[in-house]
């Protein structure tokens, strides 16, 4: 049952009204559920006048004409009239009182005149009209009972119109459906507006955008959230802003420092003395830049364009060829996507960095799938151990510092990377291959 129930808001109203529509319909029907008010009102009526006109006919031909021939002529294809002398059980039922009391009045005979009538609904196989009923239609059958003058009965058996429940509920439902569906869909469009606003306003917050403003608009409750929504971007631009002037000013300030103590170190006689102090110095200067690049990220603040990762692929390819490395790649030969070319070249850099020097080479693989794009760089080095996958994304944490930073790094190259992907709103975790080696891998929304 859920498989069939819509998954948007839309469609679910309309279901919802669909529903109540139908709802109410069987409703109705049930309420006017008596067996007499299932019969169509022109055919009750009509066959009510049909057996008071045939009973004054009789009344008229009890002077000498030959009663059995005029209740012969009397036959139709929904109506059987018959002379009794003696009348079978026929049980009454008080809602039925209605029609009784019409037909006596339409037959004019004095208050005790002995009057019977029944309605009530038998399978639609019996009724001699079953050739024009529908599946799932109701026959029902109308027994009236009279005595005439001479003591006998006149009785007949007729079959009207039936209110069938499925046509007076199809018709309903498709005239109040279409014009309750057109009304609807345009609402419930204008409606759900805001919503999508949000929603892709909300996506490019995720990848890092700058989202613009949401119209404040539609019921009291979106207006409310477009604004809670403008002001927490507008906070969160503020924060960002004044972190970047903090760092900008943390950068003057530290490095100041770092440049007159490297000016002094010249003045140190001793030549081991003084390569030591400037070695550290200069380590000092790479884990601040370090430091202020990871916390600024402003290359993954840039704006969005749609390139061709396949390009940027080649890119990164013949950068790092031209520097002696074995980098190859293989997969899509062309994938449009919209990204920040900068930061996520930076972030494809940064991999390969760690798999030529960790691995020997790197191989990317560039995939599309259901989920997403997937992009793989492999080496050809000994993995990490499995404690160590998710470890080495956090700041300054390495599996060898010493390794580390004699090749220069700090312990902020994967935890740069990973706020790249993140930027983008992917995911990148790391993981040993079986035939050995690490794979890096990196999963980005389509």
């Amino acid at each position: 049952m859920r498989r069939l129930w819509p998954e948007s808001l839309a469609g679910q109203l309309i279901g919802l009204l669909l529903l109540g529509l139908l709802a109410a319909g069987q409703a109705a029907q049930y309420l006017s559920g008596t067996e007499a008010g299932r019969m169509h009102g022109i055919a009750s009526e009509q066959m009510l006048q049909r057996y008071a006109s045939a009973y004054r006919s009789l009344l008229v031909c009890s002077a000498g004409c030959d009663a059995e021939r005029l209740v012969a002529a009397l036959q139709a294809r929904d109506a059987r009239f018959e002379l009794l002398e003696r009348l079978p059980p026929l049980p009454q039922s008080s809602e039925d009182a209605v029609l009784l009391a019409a037909l006596r009045q339409k037959i004019g005979g004095p208050a005790d005149l002995p009057l019977l009538l029944r309605v009530r609904t038998e399978d639609a196989q019996l009724s001699p009209l079953r050739e024009e009923t529908l599946l799932f239609t109701r026959a029902m059958t109308l027994k009236i009972a009279a005595r005439l003058p001479d003591g006998r009965w006149l009785a007949a058996q007729q079959w009207p119109v039936v209110r069938d429940l499925w046509h007076s509920l199809g018709y309903s439902l498709l005239a109040s459906g279409l014009s309750v569906l057109v009304v609807v869909v345009l609402f419930v469009r204008r409606l759900l507006r805001p919503l999508r606003a949000l929603a892709r306003a909300s996506e490019q917050i995720s990848r890092g955008e700058r989202a613009e403003t949401l119209p404040v608009r539609g019921p009291r409750e979106f207006r409310e959230l477009a604004m809670a929504f403008n002001l927490m971007q507008e906070r969160l631009t503020r924060f960002v802003a004044d972190r970047t002037r903090m760092l900008a000013a943390l950068s003057h300030d530290f490095r100041t420092p770092i440049t007159s103590l490297r000016l002094r170190v010249e003045m140190v006689e001793d030549a081991g003395l003084r390569r030591a102090m400037t070695r550290t110095l200069e380590e000092m200067r790479q884990m601040v830049e370090a430091t202020l690049l990871f916390a600024r990220d402003e290359s993954f603040a840039s704006a969005r364009e749609t390139i061709d990762l396949a390009v940027l692929l080649d890119c990164v390819q013949q950068e790092h060829g031209a520097l002696g490395h074995e980098v190859s790649w293989r997969g899509e030969s062309s994938l449009p996507y919209r990204c920040n070319p900068l930061g996520l070249k930076r972030v494809l850099g940064n991999l390969v960095d760690n798999a030529v020097r960790y691995g020997q080479r790197a191989r990317i693989a560039l995939l599309r799938e259901a989920d997403g794009v997937h992009i793989h760089v492999d080496d050809d080095g000994p993995g990490l151990a499995e404690e160590w996958l998710e470890k080495v994304f956090e700041p300054f944490v390495r599996p060898d510092a010493g390794q580390d930073r004699a090749s220069g790094g700090v312990g902020l190259g994967l935890a740069i990377t990973r706020a790249g992907v993140v930027a983008h709103g992917g995911r990148l975790r790391l993981e040993n291959r079986a035939d050995g080696g690490l794979r890096a891998h990196i999963v980005l929304p389509l």
